[in-house]
């Protein structure tokens, strides 16, 4: 409460000498009336005019000194009320982040122990958190949800791979993609007779829709070897559907008689053509060997002069020796097939210079003739 102001004589009551804080406090020193605003009566402006009222001025004065140094301390005490509490929140907050940072090494710790495997350095900073988490809980958290997340990662590439791979297979070994189609198949080397491309490709037809990655070549070339008149046969790819064949033919090297009819031979012993006569060709006798004695011949054959080659009528081959007809009626004992190239000069030499009916040549550097 304002402490009663002092009454002036003739009981008018003195006014406040200090305005009043708006909590309803006393005046300090700083809010005191200043001197040239307090009210004087007329005629007496001092003390030495009124001695009452100058006692009544330094009773105030008095007391607005006393309430001055009551309000100071009171401001003393609340500040230093403000520094303990500011002190204290200091205390408590460097407290607390000493506790944080600890239990941010004993988690870090802790986690770094509970990583069985190596990870690489990006899974293991999302593993380990980020330096605001603070609670371990939550940080724990986070490492099982990131190694979850990693696995299923993984195994969603894993099911990407297998499902891409699957159908890369499927599409080059399975699908129609890749098919091989028969009408485009391109032949080479076939005579048009014996060998068509027609007959090529239906050799080929069996292996009609098969992807060619998967398409075996060489049982491609045997079916079209299955052909008598085929001697060999050549696949190859020609991508996306089709393929090209080089066949090479068979040639006759002489006439067979067989099955009561001829049959041209090559120089492995196979009959591959049926023939109405021995027309141009020597007519041979194969025994043993088949394929030793057409080679043996085939040799013979090569290494005579064309004049010497044309007058040959039979040929016996036993698969070591060959012997052969001139169509003179002249024999000749050729031997085996070694030697081929000097045999036949001695022989073209004879030949030219002695008449005989038997020509031995087997060695040619001592021919006999008789």
């Amino acid at each position: 409460m304002r402490p009663p102001s002092p009454r002036r004589p003739g009981g008018r009551r003195e006014q406040p000498s200090a305005v009043t804080d708006a909590a309803g406090d006393e005046p300090d020193v700083g809010e005191a009336t200043p001197a040239s605003s307090r009210r004087v009566r007329p005629g007496k402006g001092s003390e030495e005019h009124n001695p009452r009222e100058g006692t009544q001025r330094s009773a105030r004065e008095g007391f607005a000194q006393r309430r001055t140094r009551e309000r100071g301390g009171e401001k003393s005490s609340r500040e230093e009320a403000r520094e303990r509490r500011a002190r204290a929140r200091a205390e408590r907050t460097a407290r607390e982040q000493g506790e944080e940072r600890h239990s941010r090494a004993v988690e870090r710790r802790t986690t770094r122990g509970v990583l069985a495997t190596p990870v690489a350095a990006a899974d293991a900073a999302t593993l380990l958190g980020s330096e605001e988490a603070t609670d371990l809980g939550d940080r724990l958290r986070e490492r099982t949800r990131a190694r979850r997340m990693l696995l299923l990662r993984r195994i969603a590439v894993s099911v990407v791979t297998v499902a891409l791979v699957v159908g890369v297979g499927w599409l080059a070994f399975f699908s129609p993609l890749f098919a091989l189609s028969t009408g485009n198949i391109q032949v080479t080397g076939e005579d048009g007779t014996l060998v068509t491309v027609d007959s090529v490709r239906s050799s080929v037809s069996p292996f009609e829709g098969v992807p060619l990655t998967r398409l075996d070549t060489q049982a491609v070339s045997r079916a079209v070897q299955e052909n008598v008149a085929v001697k060999s046969a050549s696949v190859s790819r020609r991508w996306p559907t089709s393929l090209k064949v080089s066949v090479t033919m068979r040639a006759g090297i002489a006439v067979e008689a067989a099955e009561g009819t001829y049959w041209l031979v090559d120089d492995q012993g196979v009959r591959f053509e049926r023939v109405s006569s021995v027309g141009g060709y020597p007519l041979v006798t194969l025994s043993g060997d088949r394929a030793a004695g057409a080679s043996d011949v085939a040799s013979m054959l090569g290494a005579l002069d064309q004049s010497t080659r044309s007058q040959v009528s039979a040929i016996t081959s036993t698969g070591t020796q060959v012997n052969f007809t001139l169509r003179g009626g002249q024999t000749v004992k050729w031997g085996t097939s070694g030697d081929a190239p000097q045999k036949a000069r001695v022989l073209a030499t004879l030949l030219a210079n002695v008449k005989a009916t038997t020509y031995d040549v087997s060695a040619p550097n001592h021919p006999v003739t008789s």
